[in-house]
């Protein structure tokens, strides 16, 4: 699926339980300069717990850190099982572009 808003950019981007590679990197390059991207979502380890347990739909370990570190200045990072509104495990950063 290509990204629907190629010319446009964002003072702020926040995307939750959804999991796309292709689109990790197109959404940096979509901040504004001093934009804040906040994303979360399902990590390995949440087959535990239920759906989605497809290893395709589940960050790896640092996944978001990998990807976003370059393109932008990283203000939080957790990895951690969350127990509501259901438990799950999940990775969640909070960065913004220089």
């Amino acid at each position: 699926m290509p990204w629907p808003l190629p010319a446009r950019r964002f003072a702020g981007i926040v995307v939750t339980n959804y999991l796309h590679r292709p689109l990790l990197p197109i959404l940096a390059e979509s901040l504004l300069p001093g934009g804040i991207l906040i994303y979360e979502t399902f990590a390995q380890g949440n087959e535990a717990f239920g759906r989605p347990s497809n290893p395709d739909f589940l960050l790896r370990p640092n996944e978001l850190i990998d990807v976003f570190v370059q393109a932008l200045t990283i203000a939080a990072y957790e990895h951690l099982v969350i127990e509501s509104p259901r438990k799950a495990m999940v990775q969640r950063i909070v960065g913004k572009k220089g």
